[in-house]
């Protein structure tokens, strides 16, 4: 397909109510950027497979410690699901469809495999945004247990959750409560199109990431900062009109911003190569 027509099927995804979000299909069609002939349907199955699977091996879900034992030591050690450290920022670990295939990702892409696999069998595991490092939980009314995908489902007492913010973000931050709440299919979505959109901008790479932006704004098209990026990766790739489009929309809701005045100069210039091409 092409990227107009991937763009519809994302924007379909993920323009209903929250809860009605497919997180693993939308996570899939992110990748649609590197594999245009991607087959959805194939990988969806195979999370399908992985859910009956694991149905047949819970004697009781209701007991937290048993299923989250046996859901990693099927996914972690059975089928070899790692964290891919060597080649941290490699783009295919971002890709849901490599993930599945290469049994290799980031600590948030693990964990949309854990998150699809638990929401088809009906498991109270939820995603936790911590910063640098994303983790799930499971939540109910009695358990709140935390386990990190990237480190092969290992369970985490706070201390080690602070632990893992240090190594990735801050070394003497302090803990703060908010780290554990549940964050919801958009925001997986968005970090997973935001760690895309850095390394591509690493790589100099500014067509994919203009693609990953324009996905994060059909998420949350209030997004001030990404509007702003979205203008100024317009005008490198030298769509003018759209540049000019995204600027003023960030100037208009973000006039006193700290980069309000480069941001007229860029808008300027975005506005004079449309009357130069006129």
């Amino acid at each position: 397909m092409t990227y107009e027509a991937w763009r519809l099927y994302f924007e379909r995804l993920v323009q209903v109510p929250e809860a009605d979000v497919p997180l693993d299909e939308a996570a899939l069609v992110i990748a649609s950027d590197e594999y245009p002939e991607l087959d959805v349907a194939f990988y969806l199955q195979q999370l399908d497979d992985m859910a009956e699977t694991l149905r047949a091996r819970i004697d009781d879900a209701r007991n937290p410690h048993s299923t989250i034992a046996k859901l990693t030591a099927y996914l972690f050690d059975e089928l070899n699901f790692r964290g891919n450290r060597a080649e941290y920022y490699d783009p295919r670990n971002s890709f849901l469809n490599d993930v599945i295939e290469r049994r290799m990702g980031l600590p948030i892409t693990l964990s949309v495999i854990v998150l699809a696999v638990a929401r088809r069998l009906k498991l109270p595991i939820v995603g936790v945004g911590l910063p640098g490092h994303f983790l799930v939980k499971w939540g109910d009314e009695e358990n709140e247990i935390v386990f990190d995908p990237f480190h092969s489902g290992e369970i985490l007492s706070r201390s080690k959750i602070e632990q893992r913010v240090r190594e990735s973000v801050n070394p003497t931050i302090p803990f703060q409560a908010s780290w554990l709440d549940a964050v919801n299919s958009k925001y997986i979505l968005i970090r997973m199109l935001s760690n895309l959109k850095s390394v591509f901008l690493q790589q100099q790479d500014i067509e994919r990431a203009w693609q990953a932006v324009d996905k994060i704004l059909l998420v949350d098209p209030r997004a001030g900062d990404e509007i702003r990026d979205f203008g100024l990766l317009s005008l490198r790739l030298g769509a003018y009109r759209q540049a000019a489009i995204s600027l003023e929309q960030y100037l208009l809701a973000h006039n006193d911003a700290s980069d309000a005045e480069l941001m007229r100069v860029y808008l300027r210039r975005a506005l004079e190569e449309i009357e130069r091409l006129n």
